[in-house]
């Protein structure tokens, strides 16, 4: 799985509580990789809360796949310990730019799950597919109504310190059809 959307924090909140309560997934969060991944609860926003440490590490899987990673801090797992968990992370936001959240994850069947579930929250409450700032058509890239409303660029990641200046830069933006979609019918922006 490798799905990029861009979205705002609430719009992130919201679509992935209900990817996790679809899958009956647990979530589990580092706060650097000095931290230990602890089990949180979905639905209190703090659990989905991007912090300030570009570390953070949001983890969705099945419980009785939490073994290798429950209590262990983030640098302590490779990347085989981690089949059978989704990453989620928020792309985040500042004043001129939103970044692209992203999920990634291997081929294990709660990897498919999430993804097909995923796929169905996106298809009822973002559009498909942006284009790159040379007019290439990009795909598995999504865009909430909330994003475009903002009137912020969006780019694959969001630059601070030196970079910050970047965010001001166009970057990623709908495609022609996606615009004239959203003229004529809005997504549904209740997640229920």
């Amino acid at each position: 799985m490798d799905i990029n959307v861009f979205m705002t924090l609430n719009d992130f909140i919201l679509i992935n509580t209900k990817l996790l309560e679809i899958s009956n997934l647990n979530l589990y969060r580092s706060e650097s990789y000095d931290h230990p991944y602890i089990k949180v609860d979905i639905n209190s926003p703090s659990s989905w809360s991007p912090g300030t440490s570009k570390s953070l590490s949001l983890l969705a899987g099945k419980h009785e796949d939490e073994g290798p990673i429950l209590n262990k801090k983030q640098i302590n797992i490779p990347r085989s310990q981690r089949i059978g968990f989704v990453d989620i992370k928020y792309g985040g936001e500042d004043e001129y730019a939103i970044g692209a959240s992203h999920y990634g994850a291997d081929t294990s069947l709660t990897a498919k799950i999430a993804k097909k579930e995923l796929h169905k929250i996106l298809k009822k409450h973002a559009h498909a597919n942006v284009k790159n700032t040379n007019g290439d058509i990009v795909k598995n890239h999504y865009w909430t109504d909330s994003a475009l409303a903002s009137g912020k660029n969006w780019h694959r990641f969001i630059g601070s310190g030196e970079y910050k200046h970047k965010n001001i830069n166009p970057g990623y933006r709908p495609t022609y059809d996606s615009e004239k979609l959203l003229q004529l019918q809005p997504k549904n922006k209740d997640i229920t």
